[in-house]
């Protein structure tokens, strides 16, 4: 018997998110800024290296679920209209899982063919 409630998991998956983004976006954010000037091919070339679109990729998949999950609590809050609230969580799964597939593929396809 499972005694954890989706409250409970949706609480301890959102902190987990938080943390990862906290400890994948500080250095993410820094790099965006260190090469703020730079130009489109100086960015492609550090783009496809490893040890940046990899993190990245899990940022982004990161990002999306935590939003995912914010969304969702804050449409539970405050959408009473039972057909909106579904209508509405429907919307909300497509766009973050839109964001996050795109998103990752085009960082993989950067990663891998672009020499």
């Amino acid at each position: 018997m499972n005694t954890k409630s989706k409250g409970t998991n949706h609480f301890i998956l959102q902190r987990l998110t938080a943390i990862i983004n906290l400890m994948v976006g500080v250095p993410a954010f820094y790099f965006f800024l260190s090469y703020f000037d730079s130009d489109y091919l100086e960015i492609r070339e550090l783009m496809s290296r490893e040890y940046i679109w990899i993190p990245m990729v899990i940022y982004i998949l990161s990002l999306s679920y935590h939003m995912k999950i914010g969304m969702g609590h804050v449409l539970d809050d405050y959408i009473d209209h039972v057909l909106a609230k579904k209508y509405l969580s429907f919307l909300n799964n497509i766009y973050v899982y839109f964001v996050a597939v795109a998103s990752s593929i085009a960082l993989i396809i950067l990663g891998l063919f672009v020499n």
